[in-house]
């Protein structure tokens, strides 16, 4: 496993380097939709989130702690603790726990995926196995800071893979939740991604997202789950998201980098939890 220094979220890893690339925006609402596909985590969103009442802004405010904990210990644990009390019955009557190994590492490893998705599919040159093997050891150390269970933990790459096909094909399924959001992909609008605007200048920016936002969260399932469950995917929905890869690509290659991950890693770093702060909660 490759080794990362504790608390440095400065420090060049491979991980780090596309959870702060823009090109994550593309990739991060599939991974959502999957989360909650999964039974327990489905109901805990349902439940105890005010997800769909006012998902952009918890999407917002939940971003930024997600990439600092990448390379911040502090930040990692205080969002252990925000799950301690996340506990109930799915809707087969199981009770769940969010801190239950299964369930946070399919938590995790959702996240995860959003970042290696990114760079391999959004980016030109995409990832080698040898980057796939040494981004996947960085998002184990990545799990190992929040002090949760790791019994569930694929040990590489390969036993990752086989793990994750086989909750796609065998536990994920429609929850209340998951069905919601489809609907929401499928129907909805995107309104108040940007709050901190005067209501005329978000609109016509938000407008333009929406479809961005459908492909995006269609087109990053894995073709298995979008067959299991009948999601619409047409011949004119592949090209489109083919087309806003290849604008990806392409545009990426003339933004400077700054410019692609500054804005992530100012987030990351104003939105480090300081220790103890997730003890009360």
């Amino acid at each position: 496993m490759s080794h990362v220094e504790a608390g440095d979220i400065t420090h060049p890893g491979l991980l780090w380097k596309w959870a702060t690339d823009w090109r994550l925006g593309l990739t991060g609402l599939s991974n959502g939709l999957m989360q909650l596909m999964h039974p327990g985590l489905g109901a805990g969103v349902a439940e105890h989130s005010d997800f769909f009442t006012d998902p952009w802004n918890r999407i917002n405010r939940s971003i930024g702690p997600i990439i600092a904990s990448i390379r911040d210990d502090d930040t990692a644990r205080a969002i252990k603790m925000f799950h301690k009390k996340i506990t109930g019955t799915d809707a087969h009557g199981n009770k769940y726990h969010a801190l239950d190994p299964e369930i946070f590492w399919w938590a995790h490893i959702t996240l995860y995926r959003s970042v290696e998705l990114a760079a391999r599919r959004f980016s030109h040159v995409g990832l080698s196995d040898a980057e796939r093997e040494s981004m996947y050891a960085e998002g184990v150390v990545w799990y190992h800071r929040y002090g949760v269970s790791d019994r569930s933990v694929p040990a590489d790459r390969r036993a990752y893979s086989e793990k994750f096909r086989e909750i796609c094909t065998n536990t994920l399924e429609m929850t209340p939740a998951a069905e919601r959001a489809v609907d929401m992909a499928l129907n909805g609008r995107v309104e108040g991604m940007l709050e901190q605007l005067p209501r005329w200048a978000a609109d016509p920016i938000e407008r333009s997202v929406t479809p961005i936002a459908k492909i995006t969260t269609l087109g990053g399932l894995p073709g298995v789950v979008r067959q299991r469950f009948g999601i619409p995917w047409s011949v004119t929905d592949d090209l489109e998201y083919r087309s806003l890869i290849l604008a990806a690509r392409t545009g990426s290659l003339f933004m400077p980098e700054p410019m692609r991950r500054n804005p992530m890693r100012k987030l990351a770093e104003a939105s480090k939890i300081p220790a103890g702060a997730g003890a009360s909660v």
